[in-house]
């Protein structure tokens, strides 16, 4: 059936670099299987058949290739794959193909964009947002070759995430920074006005009743509105001066408790390197002298502005490009502050990252941006249950 596709306009711009690329997809990740592809593999003939079945690793979900050292085993000596060598793109596990490539099935649309953990995606963004052009969904029509990934079926909430996202972007390019509280007191008033319907309806047929509501361009007041049936808050109502801030514990929490392995030099040694230069001068400073852990990042932070004088902007465009590749994951569980407070503690330490990077150096170039952020991108999902604790 056909659909209306919805493309984020960096989509068509995206060429894999191949064996140039200087943070590969064949490591440090697991690599799952899909059923078509699996079946495939336990019927090829010959010795590469062989190799594939010894590489197999079945579970109770999903299939995955066994990867020894942190890499998949057929990424070859000449860092390409040796299974699209032999046979195609068509005999790859389909997140490979995929890859960088989002691909969102609403059931009523689809939205298709990039992953910003390839550094390729990475520089795409990056040149977006430095030239200032706006990220924008190209609309063409045709037929996903991919699932439905919603069990929601509610048109009239959907429609309202989509029309909050746009309001949100908007007042992101209007100067509103990325971690002003107006977000969060939005998505929590959001939260408590989904709450209040769903109690208020309770006990109704349809499970999503309460959300099947016009939602009116003139609906004002926030919570207020919302508990009077009014419908939904519009981002557009909330404005303040305070900043979500994170200090020292906040931020150990986030590293120790998600985002830090022992192990991480199989993903990245790389970004292992950063974690052991944030462990050695600020993460153990932190436990023991919490006062001169935040002097010592507020340093970093201003050594960063120095050699990067569009980080504000940078920050910005950061999350205004999470907002448009994450928020409509609200449809699914209706968590507005845990979307939002993500986005913007996701954007804090990606400047962390930064900052630790070039703090011994003159300046940072653009490609270096883009594969910081790349392999920062691979991590941050760890950092949302130590976000619970904060």
């Amino acid at each position: 059936m056909k659909r209306e596709i919805r493309r984020i306009s960096i989509f068509d711009e995206f060429q894999c670099a191949g064996q140039r690329c200087s943070i590969n997809c064949c490591q440090g990740w697991k690599i799952p299987i899909n059923h078509d592809v699996y079946m495939k593999y336990l019927h090829e003939k010959g010795l590469f058949g062989t190799k594939l079945r010894i590489f197999l690793k079945r579970g109770e979900q999903t299939a995955s290739f066994r990867s020894p050292f942190g890499r998949c085993p057929f990424w070859g000596n000449d860092r390409l794959c040796s299974i699209q060598k032999k046979h195609g793109e068509n005999y790859m596990p389909a997140v490979c193909v995929q890859f960088p490539r989002q691909l969102y099935n609403l059931s009523f649309f689809c939205e298709e964009t990039l992953y910003l953990a390839c550094p390729e995606a990475a520089k795409l963004f990056l040149a977006c947002a430095d030239s200032d052009k706006p990220f924008e969904y190209h609309i063409i029509e045709g037929v996903p070759e991919y699932e439905v990934n919603t069990t929601n079926d509610d048109k009239n909430f959907l429609d309202y995430l989509v029309k909050s996202r746009a309001e949100l972007t908007a007042m992101l390019r209007d100067g509103m920074n990325f971690d002003s509280m107006a977000i969060l007191d939005y998505g929590r008033e959001a939260q408590s006005a989904c709450l209040n319907m769903a109690t208020a309806d309770y006990g109704r047929d349809k499970q999503s009743a309460c959300f099947n509501m016009a939602v009116s361009d003139n609906v004002r007041g926030g919570q207020a509105a919302c508990r009077a049936g009014g419908g939904l808050p519009s981002p557009r109502d909330y404005s303040s001066e305070e900043c979500y801030t994170i200090g020292i514990e906040e931020i150990n929490k986030l590293f120790f408790e998600g985002f830090y392995h022992p192990n991480l030099s199989v993903i990245s040694n790389f970004l292992h390197k950063l974690c052991k230069k944030y462990i050695r001068e600020v993460g153990i400073l932190g436990r023991l002298n919490p006062g001169a852990a935040d002097k010592k990042l507020r340093a970093l932070q201003n050594g960063l502005y120095q050699k990067l004088p569009g980080l504000d902007k940078m920050l910005n465009r950061y999350f205004e490009y999470y907002l448009l590749t994450n928020f409509l994951d609200i449809y699914e569980d209706y968590s507005f502050t845990r979307c939002l407070r993500y986005g913007i503690v996701k954007t804090k330490m990606v400047m962390l990252f930064l900052a630790l990077y070039v703090e011994n150096k003159d300046s940072i170039e653009r490609e270096e941006i883009a594969k910081i952020i790349a392999v920062y991108e691979r991590r941050a999902p760890q950092m949302k249950d130590a976000l619970k604790k904060l």
